[in-house]
């Protein structure tokens, strides 16, 4: 009873939904004769005159029953004179009124007295038969075979009355009432074959199968005189008669047998009727079958054969009865892509049989040659080409004979076929990815099945079949290939692409692993050759895809001992390791070849420099590897200035091995910033620092000279980097003179070291600019020494080792000591530099500089009369006093020099000077006085400090500020 109810629903829910598409064409050819009926009239055509007083209806019209939908009124519009009208066109009145009797709404007299009520007849006889049935059971009245003939005749009884419904159609005038009988006849019929076969075992399954078989057939000719109703019980019972039969083992190629022709007579049937969807539906409803009997059982020779012909059938052939719109189209593609997915799994589930080979085999050449004629199928081939490929891959327990053979086929079938369409310039987007694709596809499926490694496992007979393969995508790529002036579309590019890759793999099979970038060199080689002068987005990605496929394959091949001999830990040299890194860097020199513009040219040139550098570190012992990337700096530097890529690529390298001795410099660097004497204990090794940083140094010094076309900043920051570096090489070689290896040779020694290594970089800023040679960048190096100079001393030799405060031994003799050289040092520098830079207010800086230093040296030096070579200690009353003269004495000589050079910056010092002397007089040297000392230190200092101002005042007034 359920399935009954299940079948009324689905037949009304089609009804509806077929008259609704009716509704929406209909109203779509008003919309359209409107438009038609307000467009001008043809030039040279006279218009009827339309009278006011003229009929507003037009003639009845009858509407079928239907199309009668509950309507609203609307005001009819009113009409102009003289209104266009053409023939057989309606006007605007009769479109009104079709408009306003097709206007949705609610009218309860239509819905429940007119449309339901009819429907609903159909539905209460079929209900009713089931009740009277169940009724005469229940009291016992009628046997089973009584019961199962009482519901043949009263299903062949409906089907009589809708017969005759139809040939009194003039009295009964109304389609649904044949309509709704036909339906309750043939779910009659259905339920009766069902009960007598499953229920009552009145007949056997095959009996009951095929009752159900001919009622289907007959629904579906019925279709044709009754309409859409008995279309539809056709197609669910009809695919439900199978199941209903009660059959617990079918015969399957009966079963299939069956199932081919419900399909193909529900899809011709939707054909016929306009009704695409129903061929949809029908085939929906035979792969449903499908996979039902795909997992059902085991199956025979027989069941192999009868259901791979079935799914050829579902998926190649009856699609073509659905129509060419655009649900024809689609549902094609589908239906061969889904009856693939089902064919593989034959194979699969038939333990790879040759016969379920042999159908899949076959729905490939069905689809192949539909696909000649209809361009969309190729989409489903596409399907079919990939599905292929897993197979043949998981196909455990293949003999190779065998496994040859079917891939043969499947190679000339799914790489030929779009061969042949594109030679017959006919292709699309899915035949060029198919004829790239695929053949690179089946040689990765091969080695899987048999465990061959593509990179390090040779095999003669795989190599072979993928260069017979390589052809496919060659012809494709050489049948569309552009003219020198044109671009690359995407189908040639693609089919180039794959015979690259075929190219490579045909390699990598052919020879042994060690030599795997061979294989991306000769590939890289060939396309430089065909793609040259082609500056465009894909040639330049495929030359890139070789060219990292070499690098990919460099790696995947490579062993430990390469990666430690790039480190420069190799114990031996390897040939045949620095052919390899050649050959994997011989692409991205033909990159740099052709590249044109920065962004392509400059990864070229960084990757080929570092597989170069690999090849040479191959053959390269490990002390002289640095030395040889320093002169390989150099000479592209000198004649290949251009390639700036590959002149940083290298200096990287050159940095890495300088890292390590700069990083142990930067050690005892950082801690001799916060105070710590810098011994020569925390120094990079001698060896190591000439090894590894002196060949940096030697590069960068080079590249600053001799590449003067670098970019300004690029120029300029190399050449800092030079300095910096050379600056640490010359400290290094420097520390090693005095040699400090603890504390108490840096109290002894660390003044005089520190004087000479300011000496060496002052003398270095003057000869650096008095050199004979105008190297760029020599003035800014100059100065930077002599800034380096002043800086070490302000921070070391003032800040942290004063020997005014820090132990630093100066000497034992009284001027005649480390403090003169050391502070005479750093006074030139001053001088000197000033005289280079020092105008405005850097002169009055540098002025405020010597001052200090002059004052500092002073102290320092009258401190030394008193302490000895040890300065730091207890300073007495008179030493102090002392230093109160000695600093009025330095502030008179800064005041009468500026006063003789006119330099207002010493007389400003002079009087910073002076008041700070007199500060100290006043708070600190005359606390410590009585009586006459006291009155003559203030009668000296009031003196000094009138004659200061007197001097001052005459000063001030003859020149100007």
């Amino acid at each position: 009873m359920e399935l009954l109810f299940f079948f009324i629903g689905a037949g009304v829910l089609a009804w509806c939904w077929h008259r609704i598409g009716l509704l929406e064409r209909r109203v779509a050819e008003l919309e359209a004769g409107m438009r038609v009926a307000d467009a001008p009239a043809p030039v040279g055509e006279r218009r009827p005159d339309v009278r006011e007083d003229a009929p507003t209806t037009p003639p009845a019209e009858p509407v079928e029953p239907a199309t009668s939908i509950a309507t609203k009124a609307v005001p009819a519009p009113e009409l102009r004179p003289h209104a266009r009208t053409a023939p057989n066109i309606p006007n605007r009145l009769e479109i009104a009124d079709r408009l306003k009797r097709l206007k949705p709404g609610f009218d309860f007299e239509e819905i429940f007295g007119r449309l339901l009520p009819i429907w609903g007849g159909g539905i209460a006889l079929a209900i009713a038969g089931f009740f009277l049935v169940r009724w005469s059971i229940e009291v016992g009245m009628l046997t089973r075979t009584v019961r199962a003939a009482m519901g043949f005749g009263f299903g062949v009884l409906l089907l009589i009355a809708a017969e005759c419904a139809l040939r009194f159609e003039a009295r009964v005038r109304d389609a649904r009432v044949r309509q709704a009988l036909a339906g309750a006849g043939l779910a009659t019929l259905y339920a009766s074959f069902y009960l007598a076969g499953s229920h009552y075992a009145l007949i056997g399954p095959v009996a009951s199968f095929v009752g159900m078989a001919v009622v289907t057939a007959l629904a579906i000719g019925l279709s044709f005189r009754f309409g859409l109703p008995s279309a539809v019980l056709g197609l669910v019972g009809g695919f439900a008669a199978p199941a209903l039969a009660g059959d617990t083992a079918p015969n399957l190629p009966l079963l299939v047998t069956y199932l081919a022709l419900v399909t193909g007579g529900l899809a011709a049937t939707g054909q016929r009727q306009k009704r695409p969807w129903l061929g949809v539906a029908a085939l929906g409803g035979g792969l449903c079958w499908a996979v039902l009997m795909l997992f059902a059982a085991p199956f025979g020779s027989g069941g192999i054969l009868a259901l791979g012909f079935y799914l050829i059938l579902i998926g190649a052939m009856l699609p073509a009865l659905i129509g060419a719109g655009a649900l024809g189209r689609i549902s094609r593609v589908i239906a061969a892509a889904l009856a693939t997915a089902q064919i593989a799994a034959l194979v699969g589930e038939s333990g790879y049989s040759l016969l379920a080979w042999g159908c899949y085999l076959l729905l490939a050449v069905a689809i192949a040659a539909l696909g000649l004629r209809v361009p969309v199928m190729r989409r489903a081939g596409g399907v079919a080409a990939a599905l292929s490929v897993w197979l043949l891959a998981a196909w455990t327990g293949a003999s190779a004979g065998w496994f040859a053979v079917i891939a043969g086929a499947m190679a000339l079938i799914f790489a030929g076929a779009p061969v042949l369409v594109i030679a017959r310039r006919e292709a699309q987007r899915v035949d060029w990815g198919q004829v790239a694709l695929y053949p690179i596809a089946l040689v990765f499926a091969s080695c899987v099945r048999f465990g061959i490694d593509i990179v390090a496992g040779q095999n003669a007979l795989v190599a072979l079949a993928a260069l017979v393969l390589t052809g496919a995508p060659g012809f494709a790529a050489r049948r569309d290939w552009p003219a020198r002036d044109e671009q690359f579309t995407a189908g040639p590019f693609a089919a180039l692409a794959g015979a690259s890759v075929m190219t490579v793999l045909t390699i990598l099979l052919a020879l042994p692993g060690w030599s795997a970038p061979l294989a991306s060199m000769i590939a890289a080689i060939a396309v430089f050759i065909l793609l040259r002068g082609r500056d465009a987005v894909l040639p330049r990605a495929l030359q890139w895809g070789i060219a990292l496929t070499g690098v990919a394959l460099l790696i995947a091949t490579s062993r430990w001992s390469e990666a430690t001999t790039m480190m420069g830990t190799a114990r031996h040299i390897d040939w045949r390791a620095a052919l390899r890194w050649t050959m994997a860097a011989v692409p991205f020199v033909l990159l740099r070849i052709e590249a044109r513009r920065k962004a392509e040219r400059r990864p070229g040139e960084a990757l080929a420099a570092l597989l170069g550098y690999g090849a040479v570190a191959m053959v390269t012992p490990q002390h002289w590897l640095p030395l040889v990337v320093a002169m390989v700096i150099l000479a592209i530097a000198w004649r290949a200035a251009f390639a700036r890529a590959a002149i940083a690529t290298l200096l990287a390298i050159a940095a890495l091995w300088a890292a390590v001795p700069l990083l142990q410099w930067s050690g005892g660097g950082l801690a001799a910033l916060s105070g710590e004497p810098f011994l020569i204990g925390d120094l990079p090794a001698l060896a190591h620092a000439i090894r590894y940083l002196a060949p940096f140094a030697v590069a960068l010094i080079g590249v600053t000279v001799l590449a003067g076309r670098i970019g300004s900043r690029t120029h300029a920051a190399i050449a800092g980097l030079a300095f910096a570096v050379t600056l640490v090489l010359g400290h290094i070689l420097f520390k090693q003179l005095f040699a400090i290896a603890n504390t108490a040779d840096f109290v002894r020694r660390g003044l005089a070291e520190r004087t000479v290594w300011e000496a060496i970089l002052a003398l270095g800023a003057i000869g650096v600019m008095r050199a004979p040679v105008d190297v760029p960048g020599r003035k800014k190096a100059s100065y930077a020494l002599a800034v380096v100079a002043l800086a070490h001393f302000a921070w070391f030799g003032m800040a942290l080792h004063n020997p005014l405060w820090a132990a630093q031994a100066v000497g034992g003799l009284p001027l005649l000591n480390l403090l003169l050289p050391a502070y005479g040092i750093v006074i030139g520098t001053t001088i000197w530099l000033r005289g280079q830079i020092g105008q405005g207010r850097r002169r009055t800086a540098f002025d405020a500089a010597i001052m200090l230093l002059l004052s500092v040296y002073a102290i320092s030096t009258l401190r030394q009369v008193f302490a000895g070579t040890i300065l730091p200690g207890h300073v007495g009353q008179v030493e102090d006093l002392l230093r109160s003269i000695l600093a009025i004495a330095l502030a008179l000589a800064f005041l009468a020099w500026g006063a003789k050079s006119q330099q207002r910056s010493w007389r400003i010092g002079s009087l910073v000077l002076m008041l700070l002397a007199v500060c100290k007089v006043f708070l600190f040297d005359a606390a410590g006085l009585e009586g006459l000392g006291r009155i003559a230190s203030f009668f000296a200092l009031g003196i000094c400090l009138i004659g200061i101002g007197w001097f001052y005042s005459r000063q001030l007034g003859r020149t100007p500020g």
